[in-house]
């Protein structure tokens, strides 16, 4: 990037998440997070002084993304009872949903008030959109009074990503903000057939390698695991809902245009057509869209991933065998890259206070985080330094695979095949990383709502039969484009164009 020294300067500023919101609190007005004051939004409410003692004894509900209960679990939840009693006397109970049934479960859940407490969420997973819902609690009183660990050791820009109107709605994970495209292989099968992915600079140069898959390997074994999600690999940023009409172009100017009707997409599309035909996806890729089952079994050969550095060695740890990546685009920091990955807290949460004292310790206590993302210490792993763990032969009873989902990434302990630079890494991945222009921009689409509506329905019947070639796109693409039209799309992308052109203009 041109200004790629200003990075450290950019970081700094606001990163407002959404629309302007109204009553997105608890209803309970002794909620210690039910407050809009500017005192309280501007960190002056007082840091409270808990004892353990005069606490109540509370059951706290986790819920994420991503996998299904370990083998484990129940005795890792006793590990975690006993190092939270004495600091909080609270105990866990952790939920891990698999992501096909993710969205479904926790619509039920919501639209049914059922209480819990604490849950992931992300830009990627609509957290402007549920917290406008109300789906969440404002944490400003409660990060001031009980969060005072999160706010001392938290990248102000990593918190403020959580932010909206003034007011916070999750709390970040502390890891890496820039994000870039490519693929993560089956290292076995990379050394078997002798592939050299130093050549690997595009999507197309992974087709003599599946070919090679396809041919050689046994019939269940994925070639590529098809998606919809693919359109990711053009260079575009995209402008609110990724589902919706409305991009700019990476390293370009700041012109929003339709990101469908581009030769980049169109060329990945085709590919991603002679691919299907050719077999290298899974069977029925636009309904068998969960690949935990593959990756689990090692049959899959090469799957898209948003990479950061050392990711397949971070894949690579919670299985029985080794992952490689191969990195396809350059760093890159989103407006909405510093909401990755955060935790909220229900506003059917019968305990904020507790929650937030939780989620204090996942952001300051290496035990108890360690304890929840990688197991108990002697039984999942030994110790082979002060930062770094081995895995044991019951690793695989604890698996989760959610080290980077919850709590400070930073103080996870390495695995003894990890680079033990990792965290080292990380943040000069961050300063490298080309940053967007419409860092701290916040797209409202509250004037075209009902437009926005039609088109993800419309989104929805195409998407993933072009990212899958099972649609041919040069009869779909055009039908697609021409009912994004007719649902609205030039009032949306216009919509969008006015916005970013107001956030530039008054951008200091």
């Amino acid at each position: 990037m041109k200004h790629k020294k200003l990075v450290s300067s950019l970081l700094a500023l606001s990163l407002p998440m959404g629309a302007v919101l109204a009553g997105c609190g608890s209803d309970d007005s002794s909620n210690a997070s039910n407050t809009s004051s500017p005192a309280a939004s501007a960190g002056a409410t007082a840091a409270a002084t808990v004892n353990p003692a005069d606490l109540k004894p509370v059951e706290l509900s986790f819920y994420y993304s991503g996998g299904s209960e370990q083998k484990d679990q129940a005795a890792v939840e006793a590990k975690l009872n006993e190092l939270l009693k004495p600091k909080i006397n609270a105990t866990i109970k952790l939920y891990p949903v698999d992501y096909g049934s993710w969205a479904q479960k926790i619509n039920l859940m919501v639209a049914g008030n059922e209480p819990f407490d604490l849950i992931f969420t992300a830009a990627s997973d609509g957290f402007s959109a549920k917290a406008a819902a109300g789906n969440f609690l404002e944490l400003n009183s409660l990060l001031d009074k009980y969060g005072q660990d999160i706010k001392k050791s938290i990248d102000p820009v990593m918190l403020q990503g959580s932010q909206i109107n003034g007011k916070y709605f999750a709390v970040p994970v502390q890891k890496e903000i820039a994000a870039h495209q490519g693929v993560v292989l089956h290292k076995g099968m990379v050394d078997k057939y002798g592939f050299d992915i130093s050549k690997i600079k595009t999507l197309k140069d992974l087709e003599p390698m599946l070919q090679t898959i396809k041919e050689k390997e046994p019939a269940t074994v994925v070639p590529f695991w098809g998606t919809g999600n693919i359109p990711v690999f053009a260079p575009f940023e995209y402008i609110g809902n990724r589902n919706v009409p409305g991009a700019i172009a990476i390293g370009k100017d700041t012109t929003v245009f339709n990101q469908w009707d581009t030769p980049e997409i169109r060329e990945i599309y085709e590919l991603m057509r002679s691919w299907n035909q050719k077999g290298f996806f899974q069977k029925d890729p636009t309904t068998q869209t969960d690949a935990s089952a593959y990756v689990k079994a090692g049959t899959l050969f090469a799957q898209w991933q948003s990479l950061k550095p050392g990711k397949d060695k971070e894949m690579s740890a919670s299985r029985n065998y080794e992952f490689v990546q191969v990195d396809i685009t350059t760093p890159y920091v989103a407006a909405t890259g510093p909401a990755g990955a955060m935790t909220s807290i229900s506003r059917t949460s019968k305990n904020p206070e507790r929650a937030m004292m939780l989620l204090n310790l996942l952001h300051s206590d290496k035990e108890i985080l360690n304890t929840l993302v990688m197991g108990i210490e002697g039984t999942h792993y030994t110790k082979v330094s002060d930062n770094v763990v081995k895995k044991t032969d019951q690793a695989a009873n604890y698996a989760p695979g959610i080290n980077w989902k919850i709590g400070n990434q930073f103080l996870n302990y390495l695995y003894d095949n990890e680079d033990p630079q990792k965290w080292e890494k990380f943040q000069a991945y961050n300063k490298s990383a080309q940053v967007s222009p419409l860092l701290g921009f916040t797209y409202d689409a509250t004037n075209v709502k009902n437009e926005e509506s039609a088109i993800v329905n419309i989104y929805k019947e195409y998407n993933d039969g072009l990212g899958t070639g099972v649609l041919d796109p040069a009869k779909a693409l055009p039908e697609y484009i021409e009912k994004l039209k007719k649902a609205g799309m030039d009032k949306v992308i216009a919509e969008k164009q006015k916005q970013v052109d107001e956030f530039l203009k008054n951008k200091k």
